[in-house]
């Protein structure tokens, strides 16, 4: 009998793997139910991806504690609504939204609390909820165009998916001409809601500028089209920026030719200003000759053809401490030669003898 048994590696398996092949599947699975619902809703699959992923880790019980946003893409309860009763109908799910009745005031409501309860349920399931996200896009789409004028991106739809299309349009004009502004001074029930969008960890409040780079920051900058393929490029609006410039100078490449720019930024200007007096101050010895070096010893043409002293020909300093060359062994020590009455060592030397 044994105390301690270990099973066959072929049946080892941690419930860490377990979990990792289940949510590998349950993923792929969402993924599929995306694509799904961007084909129905002729929304981008890449966008609608890309949402989910940052509203719900692609997970479609996913439940806010600030709000009733639920589901892959966090659609609060009024939100989801109104896209089923204007969408509804023409996505295949007419019962759905005739259950439904719109308010005067622009609410949306469902008499039979049961069946409020169903319609609200189909948050968490993936394909509706993929389709539903698609048709909303559509909607903001359309919205933001005639707002801004020009095609949204993907980064304006995202902050209309956050903030309503209306919400969207007054952060991205507010962002082009009082981008310090915080944003929550305009949406204070959005920043309630959503207190880490509007809100640094710090508590200090984002300006309209910051939060707009923000919501941007995970989603593609070109126009998103009615097709899932569409990908050409647009700026971000004016302003909508979350880089910094370095020392008012603008951030330019480190290795630049053009000596009209000036430097590369005051900073880096700082830090190079007394590299050429060091320089030419510097008194350590050096293993390699340097250019500079060089041209200070080098002779005048004028005073070339006069012989130097020997002593004198060429100065140099010694290196104290440094590594010397080992002796040549007596055995190939080279033969010398009388010159002009002074020993100088022969660098060609004649063999006598085989």
């Amino acid at each position: 009998m044994y105390l301690f048994t270990t099973p066959p590696a072929t049946t080892r398996e941690t419930s860490a793997s377990r979990d990792t092949v289940a949510r590998g599947a349950a993923n792929a699975g969402v993924v599929d139910a995306i694509r799904e619902g961007a084909q129905t809703s002729g929304a981008g699959f890449d966008y609608l991806l890309a949402t989910a992923k940052r509203e719900s880790g692609l997970d479609p019980s996913a439940k806010a504690g600030t709000s009733s946003a639920t589901g892959l893409f966090q659609f609060i309860e009024q939100t989801w609504l109104g896209v089923m009763k204007n969408a509804g109908p023409k996505l295949g799910l007419s019962t759905y939204a005739d259950a439904i009745t719109a308010r005067s005031d622009g609410t949306y409501t469902v008499q039979d609390p049961a069946a409020r309860q169903s319609i609200l349920d189909l948050r968490r399931d993936p394909t509706i909820a993929a389709t539903m996200a698609g048709a909303l896009t559509q909607a903001n789409r359309d919205s933001l165009g005639a707002a801004l004028g020009r095609e949204p991106t993907s980064g304006d739809l995202y902050a209309a998916h956050v903030l309503g299309a209306r919400g969207a349009a007054s952060l991205i004009n507010t962002a082009q001409v009082s981008p310090a502004r915080a944003a929550a001074l305009d949406m204070p029930e959005a920043a309630a809601a959503n207190r880490s969008l509007f809100y640094d960890k710090a508590g200090r409040p984002r300006g309209a500028a910051e939060l707009y780079a923000l919501l941007s920051t995970s989603q593609k900058t070109g126009p998103v089209s009615a097709s899932p393929a569409a990908s050409s490029v647009t700026d971000l609006p004016s302003g909508a920026t979350a880089y910094a410039s370095l020392d008012g100078g603008g951030l330019r490449s480190m290795f630049q030719t053009d000596r009209r720019q000036g430097a590369v930024s005051d900073g880096v200007a700082r830090l190079w200003q007394g590299r050429g007096a060091a320089e030419a101050a510097r008194s350590a010895p050096s293993y390699f000759p340097r250019s500079d070096q060089a041209a200070t010893r080098s002779e005048p043409a004028e005073a070339a053809a006069v012989p130097a002293a020997p002593e004198t020909a060429m100065v140099s300093v010694a290196l104290v401490g440094s590594p010397l060359p080992p002796r040549r062994p007596a055995e190939f020590a080279a033969p010398v030669s009388r010159q002009a009455g002074a020993l100088v060592p022969s660098l060609y030397t004649t063999r006598s003898g085989p």
